[in-house]
């Protein structure tokens, strides 16, 4: 799977790489009982990230490391990630969605 780069608004360079099915087994490893969709998807987004700017990034092996990744990569590398995987209404599309699955 080749590498993309991308610029968050606030001028860094995330580059990110498409994650496959083992990537999804070894989330579940270290992730909550029952991951929600939702959980999978965010968790597979932040582990995406290859480098920021320029720095290799952790390959998260425990939910402790995937928590300091997402604060490492930032609200605005969220938004530039999450725009550019999920379009730009991924966050009104997750809304909906968690909001289907509580009724």
């Amino acid at each position: 799977m080749s590498e993309h780069t991308i610029k968050t608004s606030d001028g860094r360079t995330i580059t990110y790489r498409e994650r496959g099915p083992g990537d999804v087994l070894a989330l579940l490893e270290f992730g909550p009982d029952s991951p929600s969709p939702a959980w999978v998807e965010y968790a597979l987004m932040v582990c995406s990230v290859e480098a920021i700017d320029g720095v290799p990034a952790m390959r998260p092996k425990s939910r402790v490391q995937l928590e300091q990744l997402a604060n490492q990569i930032g609200n605005t590398g969220i938004t530039a990630l999450s725009d550019v995987l999920f379009g730009a209404d991924g966050a009104d599309i997750a809304a909906a969605e968690s909001t289907a699955a509580k009724n």
